[in-house]
């Protein structure tokens, strides 16, 4: 209730007394787990009356200024034999307690649904505090060799250096049982940014060659744009820490972005825009992340990183072919289903490339018998298109021909990607019917076959469109990094190899 005196509206005694209450009683309830693993948060009635007389002393009532205070008193507890000197730290504890559990249910919520846990997996591994037992109106601190969390948060807490909160949020996300855990559900607690700084280039090099097998040529590019992004990002990150600036690593702002830019175009002659940079900076990353997943022991997601354009038709197939309830059994046969998804992805749309450029290639010889050459001329200018990102205009001197228009007609890039969009929709549609039939029954799969046809035409188009849009505006002299051009170029690259 709010009432009004000379003209200025002031907060009754109750409402003060309600929000002190909601903010202090993180400082006398207790979260912990009971015997079967279960959250119980219990009241402190002792330290509940330790802390509202306290209070009154306070001006600031936030949670940090809170924690700051009990955190001053604990000098005069563990100088003290009695009891109630130690409630200072049991407030301590049983805040530390509750942030325990948002940090877990914050991990959950942001990143549980997709790689399968809930806050109750996490909080076994963190919530260990066993301190406080008895009765509530008299609690005691239990005399151990065994430190719980909480305990090494309060010898290492430094109040000068930052909150509590922050403190125990960093504290929990270091633990290693719990990094190990979340390394085994494809999870790895560490910003994009913060891993290009911490990746040489000859490391960089070698897990891009050791892992994922690219070409020497996009390696180098690879490197080249890391030690860019060092010499922007990562310098400015020193300079603020020889400061005394200590904060989180947060995605590049649009000037180190144009920075990053023109060191590598002054150093390399290789220009990109602030916006491929950080989606390159980004591709980089995620591969840079799945090589620590796999070789820390954990689990690298089915769904590649670089490859997100299959990752909504997977959902929509998934929201089409499973009850809305899902079990743990479901649960196991939904990744099961990526799993395959994955496979036949990918197959598809090869074998689609592989058809319609045979077909191309048919109809070729067919129309030009006399010129022989005009089947290598095609599968040249593709690869110097989408392979080496070259111009048509450099390209037709090198397939023999005067002008550039000469190159797009013999390429028929829009009638090539309709009609590998076309046989990519029928063969998709074939096999992921016939994959759903091992996870669903016939009424839901009734139910897909019916819309199956329109989910699969919208996630093509995505392909397809990013395809065109490359094809309007290349980066000269680089690949082609959609997934048709990559696609494409191990096809034309595996014909190469059959033809020698």
């Amino acid at each position: 209730m709010l009432f009004l005196k000379g003209g200025e509206k002031i907060e009754s005694d109750w409402l003060k007394f309600s929000k002190n209450t909601v903010v202090a009683a993180k400082f006398w309830e207790f979260v912990k787990l009971d015997s079967t693993s279960k959250r119980r948060v219990a009241m402190i009635v002792a330290a509940k009356s330790y802390l509202q007389a306290q209070l009154t002393n306070l001006v600031e009532l936030s949670d940090a200024a809170i924690a700051r205070h009990l955190w001053q008193q604990l000098p005069q507890a563990q100088a003290s034999d009695t009891e109630v000197p130690h409630l200072a730290e049991i407030c301590l504890r049983c805040y530390i307690s509750y942030q325990i559990h948002q940090v877990c249910l914050d991990l959950a919520m942001r990143f549980g649904s997709r790689h399968g846990f809930r806050c109750e997996d996490l909080l076994p591994f963190v919530l260990d505090d066993e301190v406080i037992f008895g009765t509530s109106n008299q609690p005691r601190l239990r005399k151990s060799a065994y430190e719980s969390l909480a305990t090494k948060l309060l010898k290492t807490f430094d109040p000068s250096k930052g909150t509590l909160n922050a403190w125990v949020s960093r504290y929990v996300k270091q633990n290693l049982e719990l990094k190990r855990f979340l390394l085994q559900q494809g999870l790895l607690l560490i910003s994009d940014w913060a891993l290009l700084n911490n990746t040489t280039p000859k490391q960089l090099q070698q897990i891009l060659a050791e892992m994922y097998h690219l070409t020497s040529g996009e390696i180098e590019q690879s490197c080249q744009l890391l030690v860019s992004y060092h010499a922007v990002y990562r310098e400015e990150r020193l300079q603020q820490k020889f400061a005394g600036v200590s904060v989180r690593c947060q995605i590049p702002t649009s000037e180190q972005l144009s920075d990053i830019a023109n060191d590598l175009q002054s150093r390399t002659n290789r220009r990109l825009s602030s916006e491929a940079v950080l989606k390159q900076l980004q591709a980089m990353a995620s591969k840079l992340r799945q090589y620590r997943i796999a070789t820390q022991g954990g689990n690298v997601s089915s769904i590649a990183y670089d490859q997100p354009e299959i990752q909504p038709i997977v959902e929509r197939c998934l929201r089409r072919a499973a009850p809305t309830q899902v079990t743990p059994d479901e649960d196991e046969e939904k990744f099961e289903f990526i799993d395959l998804y994955q496979q036949q992805f990918l197959e598809a749309l090869d074998t689609a490339i592989s058809q319609v450029v045979e077909t191309f290639l048919a109809q070729l010889q067919r129309k030009r018998a006399a010129n022989q050459e005009i089947a290598q001329s095609f599968i040249t200018g593709l690869h110097l298109f989408h392979c080496q990102g070259q111009p048509m205009s450099k390209i037709a001197p090198q397939l023999g021909m005067q002008k550039q228009y000469e190159v797009t007609r013999l390429l028929k890039l829009n009638e090539l990607r309709a009609d590998i969009r076309q046989k990519l929709l029928i063969i998709l549609r074939e096999r992921v019917l016939e994959m759903a039939q091992q996870f669903t029954d016939f009424h839901r799969l009734q139910s897909l076959d019916q819309q199956l046809e329109s989910i699969l035409d919208e996630q093509i188009s995505v392909i397809i469109q990013e395809a065109e849009s490359e094809t309007r505006n290349p980066v000269r002299s680089q690949p082609l990094p959609g997934l048709l051009a990559r696609r494409l170029c191990s096809y034309l690259e595996s014909r190469g190899n059959d033809d020698c």
